[in-house]
């Protein structure tokens, strides 16, 4: 039987599953340094204090050690922290205090506990640490300690009239102006307890002084701007139409489109859509390619008054069906050479009446061309007002269903006009089009540019997938404006320093959202094009594309990312505790979003909604609500918001919004899996996608079996890199699911094929490249690029080290088309050998 000090620590930290941890708000690196700050108490204050404690029976010095415990539970942003206790008498070293702090509890119940828990621990002290359950070393407070350098040192000289608090901590963990803020809230929490009504609770009394809280709720969020009321997405376009009819509005090589050309056009979709009984209320669902005519059929939907549901053709029929059954769509919009396709998927899908088809007379059936004019009688399109819906778009669902976001016309109308005034963008820009219809980044890139009369470059889908075609593009058109996830950008990063000098680039701006932007981006983006402006942007499908941005000038060496920055015009940013407070700067706390940038919610979901937008209890405006983005996110101190991950299971993988519980119900569906679960590994850029498998007793799955099932339920981007078998999950002492504790991917990945060994020049040296860019020990000709880890940026990085090394350009198609090294050396073969026979050719 263990001892009874041993089972009393056991039990009271039991299910404590991560230490207490503080972070500066810049990286400091100043190794056997202590910073200290204390502040005086005047007798009316300590008076205070000791009264407080005396009318619950309790010392000062109770309160003392309380008080910062619920302090470091703000300022650390966990409900569950330890940390370590000495008052003067009592013990000759610190003892461990565990604080959860429950914001609706009553404030003096929690503290006759605090002091209750301190007093027991106190009577069960002398345990070695070596001994207890968890490490509680992180963070202590008390006088005096061993070490004071290894720790966050409170300490409380109550002796006296007056009173002194003073605080200490290690240069590595804080800085010093860290310190001198966390004793002011320190003293301003102990004065706020000492004052504290009978009836106050833990949420009434915080360490934030007034001026603290108004500055992060009015100062940091004033950013009211007038808008013009009333106006649609679409009629942006209309008016810049009028002004300037003959300016090219969209391209794709020789295919384009004027402003009036594409606004007569757009009209004549808006009439055939109106005659298919389409109007307000109702969605079309866009199953489309890249070209002019999907501009074509944004505009013209919303010119019929109903909204748009883009679709990705390329994933699983049986996702199709279930957001057409689930928007009820009543016509789908393609291309004619899908048309066959798509009739296929629709069959099964009663709700839709019909599918139209967009491009050049003649390419499909007369009766089923979207651009056909109607019967004279046909009813005419209904227009749309600024509180109708325009678009809703499916992002990850932890149910294992998506979770269709719904926008009205507003707060994109905001969104728009903010990018264009701060921007100054004009008829001179143009945008090179990257990003999906089904990626809120593509609500901008159309109807943002066309409404300041500047033009859209489309990119195709071929070009999509090839970085190198992509750097042609913005090196030899006139493109100024590029916006997309990191991700998409840093493909191209790769080639810059392989691409001739030019002057001839006009990009000037460059919008990254959706995920981290890789510290190193910004400069290699500016060194690549001189001159040109970074900007980082952030929110949410949920807040109208983006709803805060970050100029990015110089790269501060001490920044761990890339910081979120500051709220837009008409949008309210807060980064709120566990009672829905402002935190405190430098504090971890959860991002909510509110202003006039929210969505209406999400369709058909009015649990979700009701979870998800709350009643904003801060702005003070009626009906009024805010976003629970499920960020975490901190303030600096002038009230730029740093963004610091997520809270819940939704992910971001190279940019793609992901929820780990849509992934696990695919990979429950597999018979013989008796459980599963989803994770990443790796961090940022390299982020994957792992999933791991306890199958049913006698059950040996194949993992590459198991990612060839889920691709025909789920997205690419959704599909695991690497799926791992385990006899049963890892789970923390109190039963949870460990995710800490997962394996890395490594052996357990895809099953490789019998090694065959390569023999050609070409196939060692990519067997050779391909093991250093992957990280293996060797490549075997039959072993798949994916299956190894491969993704989109190593693609990238593969295609630079073969034009550096060997002097031929790939195209990144051929990894795609030809993913086992042996195949691919091929084709890398036959690009040499043309390339060493060119110059005889040309001599003929």
């Amino acid at each position: 039987m263990l001892p009874t000090a041993q089972q009393y620590w056991r039990d009271l930290l039991h299910g404590f599953e991560e230490p207490t941890t503080l972070t500066p708000q810049r990286q400091v690196r100043r190794p056997g340094t202590v910073h200290a700050a204390s502040v005086a108490w005047d007798p009316a204050q300590t008076a205070q204090l000791t009264a407080a404690a005396g009318r619950l029976g309790l010392r000062a010095e109770d309160l003392v050690v309380a008080a910062w415990g619920l302090l470091l539970a703000v300022q650390a942003g966990a409900d569950d922290v330890v940390h370590g206790a000495l008052v003067d008498g009592d013990t000759t070293e610190p003892v461990p205090v565990r604080v959860r702090p429950v914001p609706a509890r009553l404030l003096s119940a929690h503290l006759r506990d605090a002091a209750e828990q301190y007093a027991a621990n106190v009577r069960h002290a002398g345990v070695p640490a070596s001994q207890l359950p968890h490490s509680t070393s992180l963070v202590r407070c008390g006088r005096p300690v061993p070490d004071p350098a290894d720790l966050v040192l409170l300490q409380a000289d109550l002796a006296g009239p007056g009173g002194r608090l003073r605080l200490s901590a290690p240069a590595d963990l804080l800085t010093e102006a860290d310190v001198r803020l966390l004793l002011v809230h320190a003293s301003q929490l102990l004065a706020a307890v000492a004052a504290a009504p009978v009836t106050a609770r833990l949420r009434d009394v915080g360490p934030q002084s007034g001026f603290e809280r108004h500055r992060a709720v009015r100062q940091w969020n004033a950013t009211t701007t007038g808008r013009e009321a009333g106006r649609c997405i679409h009629e942006l376009f209309e008016r810049q139409a009028a002004l300037t009819p003959d300016a090219v509005a969209v391209l794709q090589g020789a295919d384009r489109l004027t402003y009036a050309q594409l606004d007569a056009a757009a009209d004549r979709l808006a009439r055939r859509l109106a005659a298919a009984g389409v109007g307000p209320g109702d969605f079309v669902a866009l199953h489309l390619s890249r070209t002019v005519q999907t501009v074509v059929a944004l505009l013209g939907v919303l010119k019929a008054g109903a909204a748009y549901a883009p679709v990705d053709a390329a994933q699983p029929v049986e996702r199709i069906r279930g957001l057409l059954r689930t928007l009820r769509v009543p016509v789908v919009l393609t291309d004619p050479a899908a048309l066959p396709t798509v009739h296929a998927v629709t069959e099964a899908v009663p709700a839709v009446r019909e599918v139209l088809w967009l491009g050049a007379p003649g390419l499909g059936p007369d009766d089923t061309w979207a651009l056909a004019e109607p019967a004279a009688d046909a009813p005419a399109p209904r227009r749309a007002v600024d509180t109708d819906v325009a678009y809703v778009i499916f992002t990850s669902g932890s149910t294992g269903t998506p979770k269709g976001v719904v926008l009205t016309h507003a707060p994109v109308v905001n969104l728009i006009d903010w990018v264009n005034e701060t921007h100054a963008v004009g008829p001179a820009d143009r945008v090179l089009f990257v990003t999906s219809l089904g990626f809120d980044l593509s609500v901008y890139d159309v109807f943002g540019v066309l409404a300041a009369g500047g033009s859209i470059r489309v990119a195709s889908d071929a070009e999509v997938r090839d970085p190198q075609r992509l750097l042609t593009v913005l090196d030899s058109e006139p493109i100024t404006f590029w916006d997309s996830a990191p991700a998409a950008l840093q493909q191209l990063e790769p080639l810059f320093a392989l691409r001739a000098a030019t002057t001839a680039s006009r990009l000037r701006l460059v919008f990254l959202s959706g995920d981290w932007v890789p510290l190193t981006l910004p400069d290699a983006v500016r060194g690549a094009f001189p001159g040109c402006e970074i900007v980082a942007l952030g929110g949410a499908t949920e807040a109208a594309i983006w709803s805060n941005s970050f100029p990015v000038g110089a790269v501060d060496p001490a920044w761990t990312s890339v910081p979120y920055g500051r709220p837009i015009a008409n949008a309210h940013y807060y980064v709120l505790d566990a009672a829905l407070r402002p935190a405190p700067v430098g504090a971890p706390g959860d991002l909510f979003i509110g202003g006039d940038c929210l969505a209406l919610g999400y369709h058909g979901d009015a649990e979700l909604t009701a979870a998800k937008f709350v009643p904003d209890h801060l702005s003070g405006r009626p009906g009024a609500r805010l976003y629970r983005t499920g960020d975490r996110a901190r303030y600096w101190a002038d009230g730029t918001i740093e963004f610091l991950g997520r809270q819940d299971q939704q992910v971001k993988v190279r940019g793609f919004r992901i929820e780990l519980g849509e992934v696990e119900a695919a990979l429950a569906t597999l018979p013989g899996i008796a459980t599963a679960v989803a994770a990443v590994h790796g961090a940022r850029a390299d982020a994957q996608l792992v999933a791991y498998v306890v199958p049913e007793p006698g059950v040996y799955p194949d993992p590459r079996d198991i990612r060839e099932h889920v691709a025909t339920l789920l997205p690419a981007y959704m599909v695991p890199a690497h799926v791992m078998t385990l006899d049963e999950l890892p789970v923390t002492a109190n039963g949870k699911l460990d995710r800490r504790a997962l394996p890395e991917p490594g052996d357990d990945g895809p099953a490789r094929p019998p090694y065959v060994a390569p023999s050609t020049a070409a196939e060692k040296a990519i067997a050779a490249t391909w093991a250093e860019l992957l990280g293996v020990d060797q490549v075997g000709l039959d072993d798949n690029f994916f299956d190894l880890g491969g993704h989109s940026l190593l693609i990238t990085q593969l295609i630079a080290r073969l034009k550096a090394t060997l002097e031929i350009d790939v195209p990144v198609r051929a990894v795609l088309d030809h993913q086992t090294a042996g195949a691919f050396a091929a084709v890398v073969e036959a690009a040499l050998i043309a390339e060493l026979s060119a110059p005889a050719d040309a001599a003929v």
